[in-house]
């Protein structure tokens, strides 16, 4: 079954690509520059916000021309929350997102989504439903801190199933990603998802890495080397 789904991620190779965007997601608009600090946790404390609208804000111009972007949560086009909202997502929020620059209103029309993390006690997910990544049939390796690296073949639990999106909640290395079946990648790419690229669930280890320009041996916990006797180096004699 996992073989039949995607990661969806940011395609830094598209011309529609901002690598680095300079915005400042927040819970009010900054009209006087330059753009106030992050205040707030995107997306861990989405559920606190009562509003339906938050707000990106930029100290300058930038062209946004992406229909998706992963910015502390998802960044999504109308077009492609429209496809969205008739596929079935895991439990999430989703807010209007008005971007400001340069202290004034843009008439860019986008949302942000964040999905639903569960219970956690002491860095365990305490909530089955919001656990979709089967440790017990995945290969994977420990990381230095003891967490599951997916460096194996990645199996989803049954509850996963029963959506066409989520996120991973008990596989932080891939936890802030998009997570979509066959049919919801169909549907997106007959849109078209300018700054998106889907990638093959078993191969998501590899690219992530890769994107991030990582090493998995900068990953593994590190081995020890044996400590040689004092001698071991001494020449010998003749």
């Amino acid at each position: 079954m996992s073989d039949e789904y995607f990661l969806l991620m940011n395609d830094t190779a598209s011309p529609y690509c901002s690598i680095c965007p300079h915005g400042i997601l927040a819970l009010e608009p900054d009209i006087k520059l330059p753009v106030r600090p992050n205040q707030f946790r995107f997306p861990s404390k989405v559920n606190d916000i009562a509003s339906d609208e938050i707000f990106w804000n930029f100290n300058k111009p930038e062209p946004l021309l992406f229909d998706y972007c992963e910015e502390h949560g998802h960044i999504v086009s109308a077009e492609v929350m429209a496809i969205l909202d008739s596929l079935r997502l895991a439990p999430h929020f989703k807010k209007r997102l008005t971007v400001y620059m340069q202290g004034k209103q843009t008439e860019h029309d986008y949302f942000y989504i964040a999905f639903e993390r569960g219970e956690w006690l002491k860095g365990v997910q305490q909530d089955p439903q919001f656990i979709f990544y089967d440790e017990q049939e995945s290969e994977y390796q420990l990381d230095r801190n003891g967490l599951p690296l997916p460096t194996g073949h990645i199996a989803l639990t049954e509850v996963a199933a029963q959506y066409d999106v989520f996120e991973f909640t008990n596989c932080r290395f891939l936890s802030r990603y998009i997570v979509l079946n066959a049919e919801a990648k169909a549907k997106l790419e007959q849109q078209g998802v300018k700054a998106g690229k889907f990638v093959p669930l078993q191969e998501a280890f590899n690219t992530v890495v890769t994107d991030r320009r990582l090493k998995l041996s900068d990953l593994l916990p590190k081995v020890k080397k044996p400590i040689k006797p004092w001698f071991a180096d001494v020449s010998k004699k003749s």
